[in-house]
C-alpha cells in the first residue's frame, strides 16, 4: 500500500494513526513472506547437518534498543557490557536517551548518563531527551536530566524549550519552573532567550533590504522569505516583507503559499495579517488543498472560509474589494479542551512527533495525557509574553537600551560618559560595550546574574546576543564564534586596578565556554574549579582594595578540538608570583591566603605536629596580625577543607597533601630564624640552632650544611673557591631568599601539577587545537614605598596599555588615512614612548642595565645610582626624572638615594630600586642550591 505524503498529513490524526498501523503491518507481513520464499529456495529451512536449527542473529544496537523500550533493564546491561554503543543515534538522529525518555526508562536512562552519553543531543527536530520527557510528562527523567546537567533552555526547531511542552500543573512542569527559579531564571528572561529567533531574522531581513536584495528571491525548494517568516509566525518580518512589496501569493516548489504556510502551523496573527493585505485564500497547493483545508485549529479554519467568501464575492464583484478581514472582529473560541501546555509560547508538534508520542500514550495511557493536541496560536515578538503569576524574580536581565555601547553616543565627552556608567551602575548594569571592549564596574556585592541558567541564553548560533544585554558571556560566546569562523587563536585581555574584578572575570570567562563547549562524563568546569581553588589559595593575598587580590599573572589557555569543536583541555601560565610578599607585606596587607588556612584549619593535633603556634609567634606572619588575615577562622577551616578536596581532585594522595603542609609549615620556620654577631664586623651566628635543626629535619637536609649556607657565601672564579662570610644583614636576605625561592619552586610544582590534570589524557598528543586565552594581569600599583616589585608591575601594565592604544587608535587611524577619511583630532601615544624606551631598550635601557650589573659575582650595590642618574641625564623623555629636580627643573629633596620618577598613564610614581640586583637576579647561592639538592621533596 501507497500513499502520497501530503495526502497522509491532510488526515485526522486518529484515522492516520491507523492507517499507518495498518501500512506497517502490511510490510512486516510482506518482509516474512519474502524471507520465507527466499529461504525455501535456496533450501536454508533443512536442518543442518549437526542437527541445530538455523539462528537469526540481530545486531547489538537492535537488541538494545528493543531492551530499552520492553524497560527489559537486565538485557540492556548485557548489552551495554557486550559493546553496545551508548552514544548510537537511532531514526531520525535521535539518540538512545530520546527512547529511554519516550519509554520513561530511568534506569536505562541513568546508565547511560554514567557511560557519557549527551544528555543535551538533539535529533532531526532539535528535541533533546528532556523536550520527549516533558511532552511525555514523564518526571523521574526530567529529574534525571536536570541532575545531570541538562540544558533545559535549548530550542527546538520551532523555537520551543522543554518547559513548553510541559503540561501546566505536572510534575514535569513544576520540577522544571523550581530549577529555572533555583539558577535565576525567570519567565521574562526566557521570553528575552525565544525572542532572540525572530529579532535575528528582523535584523537579517533589514540588512538584506539595505543591501538591494531581492525580496522574492527563492532557494532551491522554491522557499522565499515570506514563506519562512509566516511559518515560523514572526509577524514583524511578515510585516517588513508586505511593505516592501513581498508577493502574497509566490508558490514553493509544492504550490504551498505563505497563507498555508501560517495556517498549517497555527499562526494566526499571520493568517490575519496576509488576510489583512489581500492573500488568495483560494490558491490550491500539489494535493488541491486550500489554506483551510491545512489549519491546524478550527478557529484559522473558519477565519479562512469566511475570507473565500469574500473572495468569492469579490471575483463576481471585480470593482468592490473585499473588506472581511480588515472589517470582521474575529474572536478566537476557547473549547473545552485542557489550557495550552505552555507558558510562553504554544506547542505546535511536526507530524512525526505527533504520531511517535501518540504511540507512546496508547501504550500508557496514565503516563500522558493530551499531548498531540493543536493549538491555534503563534510565537510573535510581541505576544510571547508571560501570562499568569510567577514566583519572585531572583534575577531580572535587562533589555537592550541605547546606551548599552557608549561608542553609539551622539555626545561624546567625559562627562557624558561618565554620567552613562554611574546611572547604568545605579541599575546594577555592570557591563557595558564601548566599541569591542566590555567595561566591568566592580559592583562589589553579589549580583545573582552568572547561573547556568543566564549562560545558556546567552548561547547563539552565530555569536551575536543583540536582544540580551552586555555581559561577559557576550563576550565569550563571540570568542567562540570567532575561533571557528577565522581558525585562529582568540584572546581577552584583562586589564584594571587591583580589586576591579579581573580575576572573577576570567572564571566567568572560564565557566561560559566550558559550558557552552559541551561536557564529557567528567564536566571539566569542575576540574577548573579545583585547579582555581588551588591557585587562589596558593597565590592570593589580601589588600586593602580586594580580600581576595591575585599575586602573580596567570594566561589562562582553552584547547578546542579542531574537529570535534569542543573543549579538549587547558593550560595555565603563571608569571611574577609577588614572592616578597611572603617575607614582607606593605600595611594593611597580608601574607598569601594559604598560611592563614593553614593556622586556622589545621587541628590542634596537626599544629603541634608541625611545630605552629599562633599568628604572632611567626615573623612572616605577625607584620599584619589578624588584621590582615582573610576571613574568620571558622571560615579559613571551610576554606582549608575544600582546598583538600581540590588536591586529592588533581592527584594528591594524603600523604602528598602531609608533605605538602609541612614544607609551608618549614617555610614559616625559616622566618623565624635570627642570627647574631659579637660585634658588628664579625660574621652571622644563628641565634637558636634548635630552631634550624627542626627547619632542616622538616626540609630533610642536614643541619650543618644548612648552617653553612646561611652564614657563608662561596664563589668559584678561575677555578678557585672563594669564601665569604655573612654580616647578619646578608644572612637574613639569604635567608628570606630561601624561602622565597621555596615557595617559589612549590607554586611552580602546583602549576605544572594542575596543568597536567587538565591536558585531556584520552585525546592524541598529535591532536591539533585552536586556543582562547584569557590574560589576567595584575592592577596598577603605587604604595608610600615603591620597589623593584612595583616597577616591574607598573611597566608590564604600561607595555600592555601601550599595545591597546596602538590597536584602537593608532591602526585605526592608519586606516582612516589610507581610505581617506578625514579624522578632526589626530592620537598621539604622548610621551608613553619615550618612558617604554627608556626601560625596555636594547642595549641602553634601564632593564638592559641592570641585567649587565646583576651578572656581576659581586654587585656593587652603590655604584647602580650613578648609572641611573648618567642614564636620566643622557635621556631624551622628560616622563622619567631624577628626584633631584621635579618636572620643572625646580630642586627636590635631596638625598633620595637610588630613586627615580616616572610620568605613567595612571599617575606619577616614585621609586626606590635599593635592592634591585639581587631581586633581579632572584637565585640562591652556590651554597643553598647545594643543600637544596638533597632535600627528597620533589616539589622543591
Amino acid at each position: 500500500m501507497e500513499i502520497d505524503q501530503c495526502l497522509l498529513e491532510s488526515l485526522p490524526l486518529g484515522q492516520r494513526q491507523r492507517l499507518v498501523k495498518r501500512m506497517r503491518c502490511e510490510q512486516v507481513k510482506a518482509y516474512y513472506e519474502r524471507e520465507k520464499a527466499f529461504q525455501k529456495q535456496e533450501g536454508l529451512l533443512k536442518r543442518l547437518k549437526h542437527g541445530r536449527t538455523q539462528k537469526v542473529h540481530f545486531n547489538l544496537a537492535d537488541m538494545l534498543q528493543d531492551a530499552i523500550i520492553h524497560h527489559d533493564d537486565k538485557e540492556a546491561l548485557r548489552l551495554l557490557k557486550e559493546a553496545a554503543d551508548p552514544h548510537l543515534l537511532v531514526s531520525s538522529g535521535q539518540s538512545l536517551l530520546h527512547l529511554c525518555a519516550r519509554y520513561d526508562n530511568v534506569f536505562i536512562a541513568e546508565i547511560l548518563i554514567d557511560r557519557g552519553a549527551n544528555v543535551n543531543q538533539q535529533d532531526e527536530d532539535f528535541w533533546t531527551p528532556m523536550h520527549i520527557a516533558c511532552a511525555c510528562d514523564n518526571p523521574d527523567i526530567v529529574l534525571l536530566l536536570v541532575l545531570a546537567g541538562a540544558n533545559v533552555l535549548l530550542q527546538d526547531v520551532n523555537g520551543n524549550t522543554p518547559l513548553d511542552y510541559a503540561m501546566e500543573g505536572t510534575e514535569s512542569s513544576s520540577i522544571l519552573l523550581t530549577y529555572l527559579d533555583e539558577n535565576g531564571v525567570d519567565l521574562t528572561s526566557l521570553r528575552q532567550m525565544k525572542l532572540q529567533r525572530p529579532m535575528s531574522m528582523l535584523a537579517d531581513v533589514k540588512r538584506f533590504l539595505a543591501c538591494g536584495g531581492n525580496i522574492d528571491e527563492k532557494n532551491d525548494d522554491g522557499v522565499t522569505l515570506l514563506h519562512m517568516a509566516s511559518a515560523s509566525g514572526y509577524k514583524e518580518v511578515v510585516a517588513l516583507l508586505l511593505e516592501h512589496g513581498g508577493d502574497l501569493n509566490v508558490t514553493d516548489n509544492q504550490h504551498w503559499t505563505p497563507l498555508h504556510l501560517a495556517a498549517k502551523y497555527g499562526q494566526t496573527s499571520v493568517v490575519k495579517l496576509l488576510l489583512v493585505h489581500q492573500a488568495d485564500p483560494q490558491l490550491l497547493n500539489c494535493n488541491e488543498e486550500k489554506a483551510s483545508d491545512v489549519a491546524a485549529s478550527e478557529f484559522i479554519e473558519e477565519m479562512l472560509l469566511k475570507a473565500e467568501i469574500a473572495w468569492e464575492g469579490k471575483m463576481k464583484e471585480p470593482f468592490c474589494a473585499p473588506t472581511l478581514a480588515q472589517e470582521e472582529p474575529y474572536e478566537e473560541v476557547v473549547s473545552d479542551l485542557p489550557a495550552l501546555p505552555s507558558k510562553l509560547s504554544p506547542l505546535v508538534l511536526p507530524i512525526a512527533k505527533q504520531d511517535s508520542l501518540l504511540e507512546k500514550d496508547i501504550m500508557f495511557k496514565d503516563a500522558t495525557k493530551g499531548l498531540c493536541r493543536r493549538q491555534s496560536q503563534d510565537r510573535t515578538l510581541e505576544n510571547a509574553a508571560v501570562n499568569g503569576p510567577s514566583k519572585p524574580e531572583q534575577v531580572k536581565l535587562m533589555p537592550p537600551a541605547p546606551n548599552d555601547d557608549l561608542a553609539t553616543l551622539s555626545e561624546l565627552t567625559d562627562s557624558s560618559l561618565l554620567y552613562e556608567i554611574q546611572k547604568r551602575f545605579g541599575n546594577n548594569q555592570i557591563y557595558t560595550f564601548i566599541g569591542d571592549i566590555l567595561l566591568l564596574v566592580n559592583p562589589f556585592k553579589e549580583i545573582p546574574i552568572y547561573s547556568t541558567m543566564v549562560s545558556q541564553l546567552y548561547l547563539s548560533q552565530s555569536g551575536q546576543c543583540s536582544s540580551l544585554p552586555p555581559h561577559l558571556f557576550s563576550c565569550a560566546e563571540r570568542a567562540f564564534h570567532q575561533l571557528l569562523q577565522e581558525q585562529r587563536p582568540q584572546c581577552f585581555i584583562l586589564s584594571g586596578e587591583r580589586g576591579s574584578g579581573k580575576s572573577e572575570a576570567s572564571k566567568q570567562i572560564m565557566t561560559h565556554l566550558t559550558r557552552r563547549s559541551g561536557s564529557s562524563r567528567t564536566p571539566f568546569d569542575s576540574k577548573l574549579k579545583h585547579v582555581m581553588g588551588i591557585l587562589e589559595a596558593f597565590g592570593h593575598a589580601k589588600t586593602t582594595l580586594n580580600d581576595l587580590s591575585s599575586c602573580f599573572i596567570k594566561y589562562v589557555e582553552l584547547q578546542f578540538c579542531e574537529k570535534k569543536k569542543h573543549l579538549a583541555g587547558a593550560r595555565i601560565y603563571t608569571y611574577m608570583l609577588e614572592k616578597s610578599r611572603l617575607v614582607s607585606q606593605p600595611l594593611g596587607q597580608s601574607n598569601f591566603l594559604i598560611f592563614y588556612l593553614l593556622m586556622d584549619g589545621l587541628s590542634a593535633e596537626e599544629k603541634y605536629g608541625l611545630h605552629l603556634n599562633n599568628l604572632c609567634a611567626h615573623r612572616y606572619l605577625n607584620q599584619s596580625l589578624r588584621d590582615g588575615a582573610t576571613a574568620e577562622p571558622s571560615l579559613n577551616r571551610e576554606k582549608l577543607a575544600v582546598l583538600k578536596q581540590a588536591l586529592h581532585a588533581v592527584g594528591f594522595s594524603h600523604l602528598e597533601v602531609e608533605n605538602l603542609f609541612v614544607i609551608l609549615a618549614a617555610i614559616l620556620h625559616i622566618g623565624d630564624i635570627r642570627f647574631t654577631a659579637l660585634t658588628e664586623a664579625d660574621s652571622a651566628l644563628v641565634s637558636d640552632l634548635q630552631l634550624l635543626e627542626q627547619v632542616a629535619g622538616m626540609l630533610q637536609v642536614p643541619t650543618d650544611e644548612l648552617v653553612s649556607a646561611l652564614t657563608t657565601d662561596v664563589h668559584y672564579f678561575k677555578g678557585e673557591m672563594i669564601t665569604r662570610r655573612n654580616t647578619v644583614e646578608m644572612a637574613e636576605f639569604y635567608r628570606d631568599l630561601l624561602a622565597k625561592s621555596i615557595y617559589g619552586r612549590l607554586f611552580s610544582f602546583l602549576v605544572n601539577t594542575v596543568n597536567y590534570f587538565l591536558h585531556n589524557q584520552d585525546e592524541p598528543s598529535s591532536l591539533h587545537t585552536w586556543d582562547i586565552g584569557i590574560l589576567d594581569i595584575f592592577g596598577f600599583e603605587e604604595f608610600q614605598k615603591n620597589e623593584f616589585e612595583q616597577l616591574c608591575v607598573n611597566m608590564t601594565n604600561e607595555k600592555l596599555h601601550h599595545y591597546i592604544h596602538e590597536v584602537l587608535f593608532l591602526q585605526e587611524q592608519t586606516d582612516c588615512v589610507q581610505e581617506g577619511v578625514p579624522m578632526e583630532t589626530a592620537y598621539s601615544l604622548g610621551n608613553q614612548t619615550g618612558v617604554l624606551d627608556f626601560f625596555f631598550q636594547k642595549p641602553s635601557g634601564f632593564l638592559s642595565l641592570l641585567d649587565e650589573e646583576s651578572q656581576m659575582m659581586w654587585s656593587m650595590e652603590p655604584t647602580l645610582p650613578k648609572k641611573l642618574q648618567s642614564l636620566l641625564e643622557s635621556s631624551n623623555t622628560n616622563a622619567v626624572y631624577s628626584p633631584v629636580k621635579d618636572g620643572n627643573g625646580n630642586l627636590a629633596v635631596k638625598d633620595q638615594g637610588a630613586a627615580f620618577t616616572v610620568m605613567h598613564y595612571a599617575g606619577r610614581v616614585m621609586y626606590d630600586i635599593v635592592g634591585a640586583i639581587e631581586k633581579n637576579k632572584d637565585s640562591l647561592s652556590q651554597n643553598l642550591l647545594f643543600v637544596m639538592k638533597s632535600c627528597r621533596y620533589t616539589s622543591v
